[in-house]
């Protein structure tokens, strides 16, 4: 056992330097084709406080909304997780978003609230608001693409939304088949709880709206961190350029590359502003998308240790005890 969880801290550890290294060599060449350091350093030393201000204020804003977001889904398959405690978790498991790929940390959360929500029905949980998520990201991106006259990229995203919901679809229809199978029999109590978070809300259209309304809403706010980003930095990207871009540089970012698509989505967001032929600053430009990288996720991940440690010495402290009740000699 000791010998596994070894393998397993030696494999995490290799796979965090493989994205820091992937990270570094993609933003030092973006930094090295943009400019330099000299002049992005020129261009954050000018910013304007206040709109760096806006772009906090609507980050945080997108993290509480989040931690509601997660509440809307658990209620709809039956669990009512106190506001308080869903924010805490959330912010808990910031900080490993930073080495894992594609925010394969959010599934922490469900082993996090196991004690108030099986673990099953909070992986599903997390799944269902993510493909919510993912939905709403693929729609806007479509759309962003459409209106910046990017026919195939629009196409392809719509086409990527498309065999979401048919993969979707598809699972849900094949569900009882995929129980059955031999390899999952002995685990179907626990699968069942994990279809269920996507049954549930498929029967329950307005708690999927509120879920989906609540995801466009934060899709929405992160438009305006970036933009007030490159109002901060004296980037002359017009709004509704960043408003139909951005979405499309988000989901470049998840692919699983760099650290949080730090890198990757400053670059894509740098093509597309090129190739919808705005005059733009590009070491301004590069400088607003990865602030948009300390203000949105780096300035939470270290909020969010203290949250991560008191979360680590709650389930170190509920294993003693449960080690101490099972150790201690029946009574007479």
């Amino acid at each position: 056992m000791e010998e596994s969880r070894e393998k397993v801290t030696r494999k995490n550890f290799l796979r965090g330097g493989v994205l820091a290294l992937a990270t570094a060599v993609v933003l030092g060449g973006l930094v090295h084709v943009f400019g330099g350091a000299g002049a992005l350093w020129e261009v954050v030393r000018e910013a304007d406080p206040g709109w760096v201000l806006v772009s906090l204020a609507a980050a945080t804003a997108c993290v509480l909304l989040g931690a509601l977001r997660w509440q809307l889904v658990l209620r709809a398959i039956g669990y009512r997780l106190p506001y308080g405690r869903s924010l805490s978790v959330l912010l808990a498991v910031w900080p490993l978003g930073l080495v894992t790929p594609s925010r394969a940390n959010e599934l922490l959360r469900a082993f996090t609230v196991r004690e108030l929500v099986p673990l099953p029905a909070g992986a599903g949980s997390v799944l269902a608001e993510k493909a919510v998520d993912l939905l709403v990201l693929l729609g806007l991106a479509a759309m962003g693409a459409a209106f910046a006259g990017q026919g195939l990229l629009a196409a392809l995203l719509a086409a990527a939304a498309v065999a979401e919901l048919a993969l979707l679809a598809l699972l849900m229809r094949a569900r009882r088949w995929l129980l059955s199978l031999a390899i999952l029999r002995s685990r179907a109590a626990s699968l069942e709880l994990l279809f269920d978070a996507f049954e549930a809300l498929r029967h329950a259209p307005y708690r999927l709206a509120g879920v989906g309304v609540v995801s466009l809403v934060i899709r929405v706010l992160t438009v305006v961190i970036t933009h007030a980003l490159l109002l901060a930095v004296g980037a002359r990207v017009p709004l509704l350029l960043t408003l139909t871009l951005w979405p499309t540089a988000t989901f470049a970012g998840l692919v699983p590359v760099t650290m949080a698509g730090m890198g990757t989505r400053d670059a894509a967001f740098l093509y597309l502003v090129n190739h919808a032929g705005a005059s733009v600053d590009h070491a301004s430009v590069l400088a607003a998308t990865m602030a948009y990288s300390a203000v949105a996720i780096w300035s939470f991940a270290i909020l969010g240790l203290p949250f991560m440690f008191r979360e680590a010495a709650r389930r170190r402290a509920a294993v003693a005890a449960s080690g101490a009740a099972s150790a201690s000699p029946p009574s007479p």
